[in-house]
């Protein structure tokens, strides 16, 4: 008779359809899923790459589809809202719509919350390193800002609380500045052109509008003004884009279209891998390459991230510059001042633009260049790279 008792067949109940429910998240597509065919393989792979490929492709698109494995997120993010307990480690939405990350501590960074001097020290001489070191080239440092310092107005509501402090931004330029190395606030020029969408809705960067007016200043910075590109001419109309990686952590429908500006780029401006660049990074879209425009000019190197790997190398297409290289400022998409500073000394530019992203360019302690020049060789013994 005890297990007539009605507590249990409530329980027994309860289990059943928790497991009828895992039953049919088997069967049935997510209804949030992307549906999409991801891991393809190449047109011009051979039979088996193809069969090994396509079999892959169709592993994947049952572990994105099935499984309820994009609405759980979505029910766990709904119910915390419910109690008034937003999930908030990853990303958090504006009152228009915006998003924002919220990694590396990007919100405490752009309070000035999150001051880490001793960091900031350690970036500065290593660019007081690197220009003592390459006599003939002439050193920008072009930080891209976080949408958080630039879009202050997009913030949520709670943001206007925050007291004012200074940022690890402010001491990084003012540091720079008594090295006698050349920087570009790139905080106050997208703050400067408010009728521009700065950041993309449903992403960590910025639009392409917002890369090339950056670009502009950095160019000016750098002592080339002639080399500004016409926008008119470099950056098209709004077109569609994928999904931006912000709306892909929420697996929602945003408010806000994902749409960036079209850039004008030449495709006879072809990549091509150079033998001075030769960083090994932890992902295939980081791969250092060149682009060659013309036979004789200025050499121009950007050292960055994902803000300027496919935009600024591009732009130098615009200007008297024969050839750009690109190369990720880190082996690791989060990782610091990890770079092989012997790429660069052999790919010997004119100009050297440092453009690491505002949240990533403290130099982190036992974060240096590696390769043929080794930090006891960059930094002063008194200094703080010990």
């Amino acid at each position: 008779m005890a297990l007539l008792v009605s507590y249990r067949r409530y329980m027994g109940a309860l289990v059943m359809g928790i497991l009828t429910l895992l039953l049919l998240s088997n069967l049935i597509p997510d209804p949030l899923g992307f549906h999409t065919w991801r891991g393809l393989p190449r047109e011009d792979a051979g039979f088996f790459q193809r069969f090994h490929g396509n079999l892959r492709s169709f592993g994947f698109y049952l572990q994105d589809n099935f499984g309820f494995r994009a609405s759980m997120p979505v029910v766990r993010r709904t119910l915390r809202d419910a109690v008034w307990s937003p999930d908030t480690t990853t990303l958090y939405i504006g009152p228009n719509g915006q998003m924002f990350w919220s990694g590396e501590r990007a919100p405490e960074q752009t309070a000035g919350q999150l001051y880490r001097v001793h960091a900031v020290e350690r970036f500065v001489a290593l660019m007081k390193a690197m220009q003592d070191r390459l006599p003939h080239t002439k050193l920008v440092v072009a930080i891209p800002p976080n949408a958080q310092t630039v879009d202050v107005n997009d913030l949520p509501t709670w943001y206007k609380y925050v007291r004012p402090r200074p940022t690890e931004y402010a001491l990084m330029l003012a540091d720079l500045q008594k090295d006698g190395i050349t920087a570009v606030d790139l905080r106050a020029v997208l703050k400067a052109a408010p009728g521009v969408r700065h950041y993309l809705p449903n992403d960590t960067h910025w639009t392409h509008m917002s890369a090339a007016i950056a670009f502009n200043a950095t160019m000016v910075a750098a002592g080339h003004p002639d080399w500004q590109v016409d926008l008119s001419k470099a950056v098209g109309p709004m077109e569609p884009i994928p999904q931006g990686d912000l709306a892909r952590l929420l697996r929602i429908k945003t408010p806000l279209a994902d749409e960036n500006q079209r850039l004008n780029f030449d495709p006879a401006w072809v990549k091509r891998p150079h033998p001075a660049l030769r960083l090994k990074t932890e992902s295939r879209q980081f791969t250092p390459y060149a682009i060659r425009f013309r036979e004789s000019g200025p050499r121009v190197l950007v050292v960055g991230d994902s803000y300027t790997a496919t935009q600024w190398p591009g732009l130098f297409g615009f200007t008297p510059v024969a050839e750009v290289g690109w190369m990720h400022f880190s082996r690791f998409s989060s990782g610091a001042c990890d770079f092989d500073f012997a790429d660069i000394r052999d790919f010997n530019p004119d100009v050297l633009i440092i453009a690491r992203t505002e949240r990533l360019f403290p130099c982190l302690k036992n974060k240096w260049p590696v390769g043929n020049q080794r930090i006891v060789d960059l930094c002063a013994d008194d200094g703080p790279c010990e």
